[in-house]
């Protein structure tokens, strides 16, 4: 087997992309892999069979790499593009394998400076070229790359889960709501004006424990903090539930102690999971648990990954968008 370089927005605190780096490495089993990381201690304990991390491309090229796999998560935006092409380029003529791999796509038609004669060759002659939903296909489409994708359909829903975390923290004989928000201006605007909608949403959970899951404490943006946004709705919408497994609020704690499959572990436990954070409707998904999603209608992230996964739903699971105050833009 080669010795795989494996390209994501990987150790910026995102455990969803993480999630992403374990399936590709089960999808291209390798003798060795390593992966890009700004974080390599982080991900590296995320992320079980990885050999090592590396942050540029003359430390991949090192690496001597006989296939690179450019994807997992939302990285099939320009500037991933930009960044990585030449280097998957120079890799590509050195005789390397590439593959375009489970890419979330951006609308990129109008950045396109990155697409020369190099890049349309790495796409053309991509041993694979896969996106993971509908609206990806159509961004790709849209942009004129010279080769269509095939429809992945979130394989990282099937990552195995490990309970360990969450027999330590949740308790029995309870009915466990999940909890999962992203604190963006967008949805933190949709909430407050179409709160009598979530407030309707959430009386049906009634006399559960809330549990706390989040999934991403991003490094460089305070906006993309889901242990604040959980705190804030918790104050505004369920000042008076119990919380279940507070440890979880904990950001130390979530360093040390959160993994892409022990997050699986305690969503798997639930008996629904409301979330904004569309790769924890994925673990939902993938273990069973109900789930509903709760997005601003102006957003279509967490919308299009319950149209990709509509096949696979669990009983009761649906997806409320929320509508926005006029100044958003709505």
């Amino acid at each position: 087997m080669v010795t795989t370089a494996f390209l994501g927005a990987y150790g910026y605190g995102n455990l969803g992309d993480e999630l992403c780096l374990i399936e590709a490495m089960q999808a291209f089993p390798s003798a060795e892999c390593h992966a890009f990381s700004v974080d390599a201690e982080w991900t590296l304990r995320c992320v079980p069979g990885l050999h090592g991390c590396f942050r540029r491309g003359p430390e991949m090229l090192a690496l001597r790499p006989g296939r690179i796999v450019f994807g997992g998560g939302m990285f099939g935006v320009s500037e991933a593009f930009a960044a990585w092409m030449p280097w998957m380029a120079k890799a590509l003529a050195e005789g390397a394998e590439i593959h375009l791999h489970n890419l979330g796509m951006a609308r990129i038609k109008n950045d396109l400076g990155w697409l020369d004669a190099a890049a349309r060759r790495v796409i053309a002659e991509a041993a694979s070229f896969t996106v993971r939903d509908y609206v990806s296909f159509e961004m790709a489409a849209e942009a004129g790359l010279g080769r269509m994708p095939r429809i992945t359909f979130f394989p990282e829903a099937d990552i195995a889960p490990d309970f360990s975390l969450a027999e330590a923290l949740l308790p029995r004989g309870r009915e466990l709501l999940g909890l999962s928000i992203i604190p963006l201006p967008l949805m933190d605007a949709a909430l407050h004006h179409d709160a009598a909608r979530v407030q309707a949403l959430l009386a049906e959970f009634a006399g559960h424990a809330v549990v706390p899951i989040p999934s991403t404490v991003h490094r460089e943006s305070e906006t993309e903090d889901d242990i604040a946004g959980i705190t804030h709705f918790l104050r505004a919408f369920l000042p008076e539930a119990p919380v279940a497994a507070p440890a979880l609020l904990d950001r130390n704690i979530w360093r040390d102690a959160l993994t892409p499959a022990r997050l699986k572990g305690l969503i798997a436990r639930l008996d629904v999971l409301v979330t904004h954070r569309k790769h924890n409707a994925v673990h939902a998904i993938g273990a069973g648990t109900r789930v509903v999603g709760l997005h601003p209608l102006l957003d279509d992230s967490l919308r299009r990954t319950f149209v990709a996964l509509s096949h696979r739903l669990p009983p009761g699971s649906f997806c409320l968008g929320l509508e926005s105050p006029p100044e958003a833009g709505g």
